[in-house]
Protein backbone atom coordinates (compact mmCIF):
# COMPACT_ATOMS: atom_id res chain seq x y z
CA UNK A 1 0.00 0.00 0.00
CA UNK A 2 2.61 2.39 0.79
CA UNK A 3 4.69 2.03 -2.72
CA UNK A 4 1.27 2.40 -3.89
CA UNK A 5 1.19 5.92 -2.53
CA UNK A 6 4.42 7.05 -3.23
CA UNK A 7 3.87 5.44 -7.16
CA UNK A 8 0.65 7.72 -7.39
CA UNK A 9 2.57 10.82 -5.74
CA UNK A 10 5.08 10.69 -8.60
CA UNK A 11 2.26 10.20 -11.25
CA UNK A 12 0.91 13.70 -9.43
CA UNK A 13 4.11 15.46 -9.30
CA UNK A 14 3.93 18.21 -12.52
CA UNK A 15 5.95 17.47 -15.48
CA UNK A 16 8.84 18.76 -16.83
CA UNK A 17 9.20 21.23 -20.15
CA UNK A 18 13.17 22.03 -20.66
CA UNK A 19 12.63 25.47 -22.84
CA UNK A 20 15.49 26.85 -24.80
CA UNK A 21 15.36 30.83 -26.41
CA UNK A 22 17.69 33.06 -26.23
CA UNK A 23 15.70 36.14 -26.18
CA UNK A 24 15.21 36.48 -22.50
CA UNK A 25 11.53 38.64 -22.65
CA UNK A 26 10.60 35.40 -24.47
CA UNK A 27 11.87 33.00 -22.14
CA UNK A 28 10.08 34.81 -19.45
CA UNK A 29 6.67 34.55 -21.24
CA UNK A 30 6.91 30.94 -22.38
CA UNK A 31 7.57 29.95 -18.71
CA UNK A 32 4.93 32.13 -17.01
CA UNK A 33 2.79 30.34 -19.78
CA UNK A 34 3.59 26.83 -19.26
CA UNK A 35 4.36 27.33 -15.18
CA UNK A 36 0.29 28.54 -15.23
CA UNK A 37 -0.73 25.61 -17.10
CA UNK A 38 0.81 23.23 -14.55
CA UNK A 39 3.95 22.31 -16.06
CA UNK A 40 7.54 22.74 -13.67
CA UNK A 41 9.56 24.61 -16.41
CA UNK A 42 13.36 24.68 -17.09
CA UNK A 43 14.63 27.90 -18.81
CA UNK A 44 17.85 28.51 -20.79
CA UNK A 45 19.08 31.34 -22.84
CA UNK A 46 21.51 28.95 -23.90
CA UNK A 47 21.43 26.35 -27.35
CA UNK A 48 24.84 25.06 -26.11
CA UNK A 49 23.31 24.50 -22.42
CA UNK A 50 20.29 22.01 -23.85
CA UNK A 51 22.21 18.58 -23.82
CA UNK A 52 24.07 18.93 -20.21
CA UNK A 53 21.00 19.89 -18.69
CA UNK A 54 18.50 17.53 -20.75
CA UNK A 55 21.15 14.64 -19.56
CA UNK A 56 20.47 15.89 -16.01
CA UNK A 57 17.19 16.62 -15.06
CA UNK A 58 15.42 14.10 -17.90
CA UNK A 59 12.44 16.73 -19.13
CA UNK A 60 9.35 14.86 -20.55
CA UNK A 61 9.39 17.28 -22.96
CA UNK A 62 11.59 19.90 -24.62
CA UNK A 63 10.37 22.87 -26.46
CA UNK A 64 13.09 24.95 -29.05
CA UNK A 65 12.76 28.78 -30.45
CA UNK A 66 13.53 28.28 -33.76
CA UNK A 67 15.19 31.71 -35.54
CA UNK A 68 16.79 32.51 -38.29
CA UNK A 69 19.75 32.86 -39.50
CA UNK A 70 21.63 30.07 -37.97
CA UNK A 71 18.29 28.02 -36.64
CA UNK A 72 20.15 26.93 -33.99
CA UNK A 73 17.23 24.96 -32.63
CA UNK A 74 17.59 22.41 -35.84
CA UNK A 75 20.78 21.30 -34.88
CA UNK A 76 20.32 20.98 -31.19
CA UNK A 77 17.07 19.17 -31.90
CA UNK A 78 19.45 16.34 -33.71
CA UNK A 79 21.30 15.96 -30.65
CA UNK A 80 18.49 15.78 -28.14
CA UNK A 81 16.53 12.69 -30.05
CA UNK A 82 19.98 10.98 -30.39
CA UNK A 83 20.11 11.56 -26.65
CA UNK A 84 16.37 10.41 -25.69
CA UNK A 85 16.42 8.10 -28.67
CA UNK A 86 13.93 9.63 -29.92
CA UNK A 87 11.69 8.92 -26.88
CA UNK A 88 11.17 12.37 -25.51
CA UNK A 89 8.55 14.87 -27.59
CA UNK A 90 9.97 18.21 -29.18
CA UNK A 91 8.24 21.26 -30.46
CA UNK A 92 9.68 23.99 -32.07
CA UNK A 93 8.23 27.70 -30.83
CA UNK A 94 8.23 30.44 -34.12
CA UNK A 95 7.24 33.33 -34.30
CA UNK A 96 3.89 34.14 -36.07
CA UNK A 97 4.34 35.36 -39.77
CA UNK A 98 7.84 34.19 -39.87
CA UNK A 99 7.68 32.66 -43.48
CA UNK A 100 11.31 31.68 -43.47
CA UNK A 101 11.40 29.53 -40.11
CA UNK A 102 8.68 27.65 -40.86
CA UNK A 103 9.75 26.39 -44.39
CA UNK A 104 13.32 26.01 -43.32
CA UNK A 105 11.58 23.81 -39.77
CA UNK A 106 9.92 22.06 -42.64
CA UNK A 107 12.28 20.93 -44.82
CA UNK A 108 15.27 20.50 -42.43
CA UNK A 109 13.79 20.23 -39.33
CA UNK A 110 14.22 16.20 -38.55
CA UNK A 111 10.47 16.34 -38.92
CA UNK A 112 9.59 18.01 -35.57
CA UNK A 113 6.62 19.91 -35.40
CA UNK A 114 5.81 23.55 -34.86
CA UNK A 115 3.79 25.49 -32.73
CA UNK A 116 3.61 29.34 -33.16
CA UNK A 117 4.14 31.32 -30.40
CA UNK A 118 1.31 33.71 -29.38
CA UNK A 119 0.82 36.19 -26.13
CA UNK A 120 -1.02 34.11 -24.11
CA UNK A 121 0.85 30.50 -24.73
CA UNK A 122 -2.59 28.61 -24.99
CA UNK A 123 -2.05 26.55 -28.17
CA UNK A 124 1.63 25.82 -26.87
CA UNK A 125 0.09 24.25 -23.58
CA UNK A 126 -2.27 22.39 -25.39
CA UNK A 127 -0.23 21.01 -27.93
CA UNK A 128 2.76 19.89 -25.09
CA UNK A 129 -0.47 17.71 -23.33
CA UNK A 130 -1.38 16.28 -26.33
CA UNK A 131 1.85 14.90 -26.97
CA UNK A 132 2.63 13.98 -23.25
CA UNK A 133 -0.95 11.98 -23.62
CA UNK A 134 -0.29 10.16 -26.52
CA UNK A 135 3.62 9.40 -25.18
CA UNK A 136 1.74 7.97 -22.12
CA UNK A 137 -1.15 5.66 -24.00
CA UNK A 138 1.88 4.52 -26.58
CA UNK A 139 3.96 3.58 -22.75
CA UNK A 140 0.78 1.76 -21.24
CA UNK A 141 0.71 -0.48 -24.68
CA UNK A 142 4.33 -1.42 -24.11
CA UNK A 143 3.17 -2.97 -20.34
CA UNK A 144 1.81 -6.28 -20.22
CA UNK A 145 -0.78 -5.63 -17.42
CA UNK A 146 -2.34 -2.82 -20.05
CA UNK A 147 -2.98 -5.72 -22.89
CA UNK A 148 -6.69 -4.46 -22.96
CA UNK A 149 -5.66 -1.00 -23.91
CA UNK A 150 -2.93 -2.07 -26.27
CA UNK A 151 -5.87 -4.04 -27.98
CA UNK A 152 -7.65 -0.70 -27.77
CA UNK A 153 -4.94 1.39 -29.42
CA UNK A 154 -2.95 -0.86 -31.94
CA UNK A 155 -3.37 -3.06 -34.54
CA UNK A 156 -1.86 -6.25 -33.67
CA UNK A 157 -0.22 -7.17 -36.90
CA UNK A 158 1.48 -3.77 -37.50
CA UNK A 159 1.57 -2.20 -34.46
CA UNK A 160 0.63 1.00 -35.96
CA UNK A 161 -2.52 2.68 -34.16
CA UNK A 162 -5.98 1.60 -35.09
CA UNK A 163 -9.03 3.01 -37.20
CA UNK A 164 -10.78 3.73 -33.92
CA UNK A 165 -7.60 5.43 -32.05
CA UNK A 166 -6.94 7.56 -35.34
CA UNK A 167 -11.01 8.90 -35.07
CA UNK A 168 -10.10 10.04 -31.83
CA UNK A 169 -6.96 11.82 -32.49
CA UNK A 170 -9.07 13.52 -35.47
CA UNK A 171 -11.77 14.19 -32.96
CA UNK A 172 -9.22 16.40 -31.30
CA UNK A 173 -7.40 17.74 -34.21
CA UNK A 174 -10.58 19.32 -35.43
CA UNK A 175 -11.28 20.95 -31.81
CA UNK A 176 -7.74 22.18 -31.70
CA UNK A 177 -7.99 23.25 -35.18
CA UNK A 178 -11.65 25.14 -34.44
CA UNK A 179 -10.18 27.21 -31.27
CA UNK A 180 -6.94 28.07 -32.53
CA UNK A 181 -7.37 28.16 -36.31
CA UNK A 182 -4.68 26.50 -38.76
CA UNK A 183 -5.60 23.15 -40.36
CA UNK A 184 -4.25 19.84 -40.67
CA UNK A 185 -4.15 16.79 -43.48
CA UNK A 186 -5.09 13.37 -43.84
CA UNK A 187 -3.59 11.21 -46.70
CA UNK A 188 -4.50 7.38 -47.04
CA UNK A 189 -2.99 4.66 -48.81
CA UNK A 190 -3.86 1.10 -50.06
CA UNK A 191 -1.41 -1.70 -50.76
CA UNK A 192 -1.73 -2.21 -54.45
CA UNK A 193 -1.98 -5.78 -55.44
CA UNK A 194 -2.46 -6.66 -51.79
CA UNK A 195 -5.30 -9.14 -52.79
CA UNK A 196 -3.52 -10.61 -55.43
CA UNK A 197 0.05 -11.36 -53.32
CA UNK A 198 -2.92 -13.09 -50.33
CA UNK A 199 -4.17 -14.84 -53.68
CA UNK A 200 -1.37 -16.09 -55.41
CA UNK A 201 1.34 -16.52 -52.33
CA UNK A 202 -0.95 -17.07 -49.32
CA UNK A 203 -1.67 -15.32 -45.84
CA UNK A 204 1.81 -15.23 -44.72
CA UNK A 205 3.38 -13.27 -47.08
CA UNK A 206 0.47 -10.51 -47.31
CA UNK A 207 1.04 -9.94 -43.64
CA UNK A 208 4.78 -9.79 -44.64
CA UNK A 209 3.78 -7.12 -46.98
CA UNK A 210 2.00 -4.95 -44.55
CA UNK A 211 4.34 -4.68 -41.66
CA UNK A 212 6.74 -4.19 -44.56
CA UNK A 213 4.37 -1.20 -45.61
CA UNK A 214 4.08 -0.31 -41.86
CA UNK A 215 7.93 0.16 -41.58
CA UNK A 216 8.03 2.10 -44.89
CA UNK A 217 5.48 4.55 -43.50
CA UNK A 218 7.56 4.84 -40.18
CA UNK A 219 10.64 5.94 -42.02
CA UNK A 220 8.62 8.85 -43.98
CA UNK A 221 6.46 10.60 -41.27
CA UNK A 222 7.56 13.10 -38.33
CA UNK A 223 7.28 12.74 -35.09
CA UNK A 224 4.13 14.91 -34.51
CA UNK A 225 2.24 12.76 -37.18
CA UNK A 226 0.59 9.82 -36.60
CA UNK A 227 0.26 6.39 -38.91
CA UNK A 228 -2.38 3.96 -38.63
CA UNK A 229 -4.27 1.15 -40.33
CA UNK A 230 -7.40 1.65 -40.87
CA UNK A 231 -8.48 -1.31 -43.00
CA UNK A 232 -7.31 -4.61 -44.11
CA UNK A 233 -4.36 -2.97 -46.71
CA UNK A 234 -4.86 0.90 -46.19
CA UNK A 235 -2.88 3.32 -43.89
CA UNK A 236 -3.36 6.79 -43.03
CA UNK A 237 -1.82 9.18 -42.04
CA UNK A 238 -2.51 12.14 -39.86
CA UNK A 239 -0.39 15.26 -40.50
CA UNK A 240 -1.18 18.18 -37.67
CA UNK A 241 -0.66 21.57 -38.88
CA UNK A 242 0.08 20.89 -42.56
CA UNK A 243 -2.66 22.86 -45.20
CA UNK A 244 -3.74 21.84 -48.09
CA UNK A 245 -0.87 23.25 -50.05
CA UNK A 246 2.07 21.07 -48.67
CA UNK A 247 0.10 17.76 -49.07
CA UNK A 248 1.07 17.13 -52.27
CA UNK A 249 4.68 17.01 -51.13
CA UNK A 250 3.82 14.70 -48.38
CA UNK A 251 2.03 12.64 -51.26
CA UNK A 252 5.01 12.30 -53.93
CA UNK A 253 7.36 11.56 -51.11
CA UNK A 254 5.30 8.70 -50.08
CA UNK A 255 4.42 7.41 -53.17
CA UNK A 256 7.95 7.65 -54.34
CA UNK A 257 9.62 6.11 -51.48
CA UNK A 258 6.96 2.94 -51.83
CA UNK A 259 7.96 2.90 -55.69
CA UNK A 260 11.45 2.81 -54.91
CA UNK A 261 10.37 -0.25 -51.72
CA UNK A 262 11.28 -4.01 -52.73
CA UNK A 263 10.43 -6.47 -50.02
CA UNK A 264 12.85 -9.61 -50.77
CA UNK A 265 10.86 -13.28 -51.08
CA UNK A 266 12.27 -16.73 -51.64
CA UNK A 267 15.02 -14.38 -54.33
CA UNK A 268 12.38 -12.28 -55.65
CA UNK A 269 11.61 -8.26 -55.41
CA UNK A 270 8.00 -7.69 -54.55
CA UNK A 271 6.86 -4.21 -54.97
CA UNK A 272 4.57 -2.58 -52.22
CA UNK A 273 3.19 0.73 -54.57
CA UNK A 274 0.59 2.91 -53.29
CA UNK A 275 -2.88 3.93 -54.19
CA UNK A 276 -2.97 7.52 -52.45
CA UNK A 277 -5.49 10.09 -51.89
CA UNK A 278 -5.80 12.85 -49.16
CA UNK A 279 -8.07 15.51 -47.72
CA UNK A 280 -7.12 18.87 -45.79
CA UNK A 281 -9.70 20.53 -42.99
CA UNK A 282 -11.06 22.81 -42.92
CA UNK A 283 -10.84 22.70 -46.73
CA UNK A 284 -13.27 19.35 -46.55
CA UNK A 285 -14.96 19.53 -43.25
CA UNK A 286 -16.91 16.76 -41.51
CA UNK A 287 -16.99 14.57 -38.43
CA UNK A 288 -13.75 12.12 -38.09
CA UNK A 289 -15.77 9.35 -39.61
CA UNK A 290 -16.66 11.21 -42.56
CA UNK A 291 -12.98 13.01 -43.46
CA UNK A 292 -11.51 9.27 -43.06
CA UNK A 293 -14.57 8.55 -45.84
CA UNK A 294 -13.49 11.21 -47.97
CA UNK A 295 -10.19 10.39 -47.86
CA UNK A 296 -11.05 7.01 -49.33
CA UNK A 297 -12.96 7.65 -51.81
CA UNK A 298 -10.17 10.63 -52.85
CA UNK A 299 -7.75 7.69 -53.09
CA UNK A 300 -10.25 5.56 -54.70
CA UNK A 301 -11.07 8.82 -57.64
CA UNK A 302 -7.35 8.55 -58.08
CA UNK A 303 -6.58 4.88 -58.79
CA UNK A 304 -9.60 4.80 -60.95
CA UNK A 305 -7.85 7.98 -62.79
CA UNK A 306 -4.26 5.99 -62.67
CA UNK A 307 -6.26 2.96 -64.33
CA UNK A 308 -7.76 4.99 -67.16
CA UNK A 309 -4.59 6.67 -67.85
CA UNK A 310 -2.32 3.00 -68.04
CA UNK A 311 -5.42 1.42 -70.29
CA UNK A 312 -5.04 4.72 -72.85
CA UNK A 313 -1.46 4.68 -72.84
CA UNK A 314 -1.37 0.65 -73.58
CA UNK A 315 -4.03 1.27 -76.57
CA UNK A 316 -1.74 3.97 -78.31
CA UNK A 317 1.22 1.46 -77.99
CA UNK A 318 -0.84 -0.80 -79.44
Amino acid sequence: MVELRRKHRREEQPRTVLVVDPREEDLERTRVVLVEAGFRVVPVTRFDAAGPLFEAIVPDAVVLSAQPPDYMAVSVARRLKQMGKGAVPLLYLVDPGDGETHRYCLEKGLFVDMVPRTDSGEELALRLNAQLRLKAAVRRTMMPDEAGLAVALQDPLTGLYNRAFLLELLALEIRRTERFGGGFSLVVGALEGFRAVRRESGRRLAERLLVYGAVVFGQLVREADVVARVGEDVFAVLLPETPAEGVSEVVERVGDRFECARLQVKGKALCASLALGAVSYPDTVGTPAQLLSSALQEMRRTREEQRRSTVGANRLMI
